[in-house]
């Protein structure tokens, strides 16, 4: 849990009701980049955690833009993972846009990964 919430933290940003730039991209592949968790399990993370707790304000009439605090994305991505039975992810009829600018984040993780290898810094 202590490893996963700074991941949550960075990916809840991706559900933003606001458009996502570069240092939105370069913000959350820093922090995966950081965190001791290999790409498919960031997947996984995303996915199948995060989405199902925060892909419901990209829907909302006036959804979250300004983010959320550490407790809340901690109670909603444990409350939301509980569940039994949730939509998937890849069903969504949002996923192509979304699992686009997912495979841009993960290709600026493997980057950071391998600057930091190389003694740069992240």
């Amino acid at each position: 849990m202590e490893n996963r919430l700074p991941v949550w933290l960075a990916c809840s940003g991706f559900y933003l009701d606001t458009e996502l730039d570069d240092s939105r991209f370069d913000h959350i592949a820093r922090v995966c980049a950081l965190s001791p968790y290999a790409g498919t399990e960031l997947d996984r993370i995303m996915f199948n955690e995060v989405w199902p707790a925060f892909s419901a304000n990209l829907y909302a009439p006036a959804g979250e833009w300004a983010g959320w605090d550490d407790t809340f994305v901690k109670e909603r991505v444990l409350k939301t993972y509980r569940k039994r039975w949730r939509l998937p992810w890849r069903l969504n009829p949002l996923k192509r846009s979304y699992s686009k600018d997912w495979e841009k984040i993960r290709r600026l993780i493997d980057e950071k990964r391998k600057a930091a290898g190389q003694g740069n810094v992240l």
